[in-house]
């Protein structure tokens, strides 16, 4: 991993970024494993994500990663656990409904075993979607992003950090920031509306599981 300075290359998402977080997004994502099983376009990642980037860019808790020309080459798109989806995130088409499905399915197990009532304030989200570009990848952006965003959780007064990951990398990613896995649900038992979309991913794949990752603002990064 080339690691690179990342002094002054971190910045609050405003709205001045926006348009060009949405494409980071779109170009992050063409070959993550929901793309492939749902059949997900750059514009349909753009379409989806553009509601929580323009949310997120008022609300200063989400960070964007520049280059030398102030290009969008990393995006860490964090809200509070409580705030709902945008209403637009319900009526997108079709194709996302398995993927809303599981991460709802995941999001409540999480919940159920919570030791108390989620209170507004108290529980940081990193989206999923939070993502760096190919071309940008293993340079320490991501791990960059998520050190500032423990940070800003901790600014912000928010007692844990809660993220999912849809992979065996990106959890170990998570375990190395000092996140532990509470709760996930396997990919191949996932039932929506009768079929198991994301059986797929589990045949020679890192792919196994969604999962939910959650660490507390106080304590030190392991990195």
């Amino acid at each position: 991993e080339r690691q690179v300075n990342m002094a002054g290359r971190l910045r609050a998402l405003t709205p001045q970024y926006v348009s060009r977080a949405v494409d980071c997004v779109a170009a992050s994502f063409a070959n993550d494993p929901f793309s492939r099983v749902a059949g997900l376009l750059p514009k349909d990642w753009a379409h989806m994500s553009a509601m929580f980037v323009s949310r997120a860019a008022e609300k200063n808790l989400s960070i964007v990663a520049v280059d030398d020309t102030d290009e969008v080459v990393g995006v860490m798109l964090n809200e509070d656990w409580k705030d709902r989806p945008p209403l637009e995130y319900y009526s997108l088409e079709g194709k996302w409904r398995p993927i809303r499905a599981i991460f709802s399915q995941c999001r409540l197990q999480y919940k159920q075993i919570h030791p108390r009532y989620i209170e507004r304030h108290s529980v940081m989200h990193p989206l999923y979607f939070s993502c760096v570009r190919p071309e940008a990848r293993r340079q320490g952006i991501m791990t960059a992003m998520w050190n500032k965003s423990v940070e800003v959780a901790s600014d912000f007064h928010f007692d844990h950090v809660v993220t999912e990951a849809s992979s065996e990398i990106t959890g170990q990613v998570c375990t190395k920031l000092g996140f532990k896995e509470l709760t996930n649900v396997p990919y191949s038992t996932f039932l929506c509306e009768g079929k198991h979309p994301f059986a797929p991913l589990v045949d020679n794949s890192p792919f196994d599981r969604l999962s939910i990752f959650a660490r507390p603002v106080q304590s030190g990064l392991v990195v």
